[in-house]
């Protein structure tokens, strides 16, 4: 068999990097030949085993990639989409036997192959101790402490384009979504792990007594919960956020460039693999996926939210954005509007913290309006983000611009400006910092179906923010609406105005 064919992608894939290092599982004299998707094979076991944390199942998940592959291999797009499609196989798989073990609980399995790893084929010695604490060490090699802050769509899009080497596009292509979309999830990643790493600096220092305590002065295992207190404390702690900031001045703005790591690859055990790869292609009915018109699979959950998604498509939200300006802020404060995102959300996950409590409420035409919901605090897995389809036109204007600004100087009150664009669905604000001094922000509205990317935050004179607001389809009102936000200290107002679904003609049988 030819493998020229297959140099290039290897280059692309990075998975090679862990071929070659052990030596072969087999007899030296009998070497099997290499597998058709050889260069990608140690990627799609590193991912198998990342979602499935067991070495025995992400052996046999990848088989059933391998056999839907071999029986499949018209759907490829093209050769160069073979390796999001395999990635995307993988995800398909991993996604079915999550599903298997939520619903059986796997038990009838388990029995019928326990005699198989309890040293039937073992010879009476420490192989079986050797070997699990062998795997625990490659699963340890898969964490990334930096990413504790991500919510699991994050983390997913973060491992597939760090770790796995994956462009947009074919990040894309896996997970289902609009390369908009994907290129907006990895950006949201990126600024959590830059949060993360800010916090992880700061507990390098040793030099608060409070951070001391959270850590317990010993080796540092970072949760998701450690990481949500560390994040608040710098938030909180005047001395830490300074130590942050100059942590953040150093790198490029977050978001803004991709999150650069070297994240190793678990080397796949070949000689297993074949061996279930032959029990998959003996079994008859094995299930496979159903393929959508460009030949990747349709993620098995996704049948009644691909529903919705086609039903969406016919809602055209036109949004009108109308900008005010408001005082300004530093960057650590900038999540201080609710749980970060990542970070355990409960039932006061919309919760206002202290800080913000303070602030008088917003108000648009007398109404108090609510804050928002944090967006990263959403439940979805899969699909495209929850914001309707692309809006054909779009226009800006202020209908109020707050209280009237103090003229600047080095000790005058901090003035923010703001600048409101739309990209189909999603109103973008730009807020731009002047003035003397820093000032705190926040946004409210009395609209429960939009969405803000932040909800509140600090600015330093010079420095900007963006915050997109989308539009939540599930929750959007029947025919046109208006909703408002506003920006308070100061009194601004955003205008946003859309059409949802159409109201019902008449009764539906």
């Amino acid at each position: 068999m030819s493998s020229s064919n297959q140099e290039s992608p290897a280059r692309r894939s990075g998975a090679q990097r862990a071929h070659g290092r052990t030596p072969p599982e087999g007899c030296e004299g009998e070497q099997a030949p290499p597998f058709r998707h050889e260069p990608y094979l140690d990627g799609l076991f590193t991912y198998c085993l990342s979602v499935l944390c067991d070495h025995d199942t992400a052996t046999d998940v990848l088989a059933d990639v391998l056999a839907v592959a071999e029986r499949h291999p018209g759907r490829c797009p093209d050769e160069s989409d073979r390796r999001a499609w395999l990635y995307a196989l993988a995800r398909w798989a991993c996604l079915r036997r999550l599903a298997e073990r939520q619903g059986t609980r796997r038990g009838a399995r388990i029995a019928r192959r326990a005699p198989e790893h309890a040293g039937a084929h073992r010879a009476p010695d420490d192989r079986p101790r050797d070997t699990a604490a062998h795997r625990r060490t490659e699963l340890a090699r898969l964490a990334w402490p930096e990413a504790a802050g991500t919510t699991p769509e994050q983390r997913e899009a973060l491992e597939l384009a760090v770790r796995h080497r994956l462009g947009v596009p074919e990040l894309a292509a896996v997970l289902g979504t609009p390369e908009a979309g994907a290129r907006e999830l990895l950006a949201g990643a990126a600024c959590e792990v830059e949060r993360t790493r800010a916090a992880l600096a700061v507990v390098e220092t040793g030099g608060c007594p409070s951070v001391s305590r959270l850590t317990g002065g010993g080796r540092l295992l970072l949760s998701t919960t450690l990481r949500a207190e560390l994040v608040r404390h710098v938030d909180d702690c005047p001395r830490c956020r300074r130590l942050a900031e100059r942590v953040d001045a150093a790198s490029p703005w977050p978001g803004s460039c991709g999150v650069e790591a070297a994240l190793p690859l678990v080397q796949a055990p070949r000689t297993a693999v074949r061996a279930a790869l032959q029990r998959a292609g003996r079994g008859r009915g094995r299930p496979a996926p159903r393929f959508d018109r460009t030949g990747f699979p349709v993620d098995p959950r996704d049948r009644a939210a691909r529903r919705d998604r086609l039903r969406a498509r016919a809602v055209t939200t036109t949004v009108v954005a109308t900008v005010v300006a408001a005082p300004v802020l530093a960057l650590w404060a900038a999540h201080r509007g609710g749980p970060g995102t990542g970070e355990p959300a409960g039932a006061d996950a919309t919760r206002i913290s202290a800080g913000e409590a303070e602030l008088p409420p917003g108000r648009a035409g007398g109404a108090p309006m609510r804050a928002y919901e944090n967006a990263g605090a959403t439940g979805r897995t899969t699909g495209a983000p929850g914001f309707a389809g692309p809006s054909p036109s779009v226009s800006v204007e202020v209908i109020s611009t707050g209280a009237p600004a103090a003229p600047g100087g080095p000790g005058a009150p901090g003035r923010l400006t703001v600048a409101a664009s739309a990209d189909g669905a999603t109103t973008v604000l730009t807020l731009t910092a002047s003035g003397g001094a820093p000032v705190h922000w926040r946004l409210s509205s009395d609209a429960p179906w939009l969405r803000a990317s932040r909800t509140a935050g600090t600015l330093a004179p010079g420095d900007s923010a963006r915050i997109l607001i989308t539009v939540d389809g599930a929750s959007e009102p029947v025919g046109h609406w208006t909703a408002r936000v506003g920006v308070d200290p100061g009194g601004a107002v955003v205008a946003v105005r859309g059409s949802g679904r159409p109201a019902p003609a008449g009764s539906e049988p």
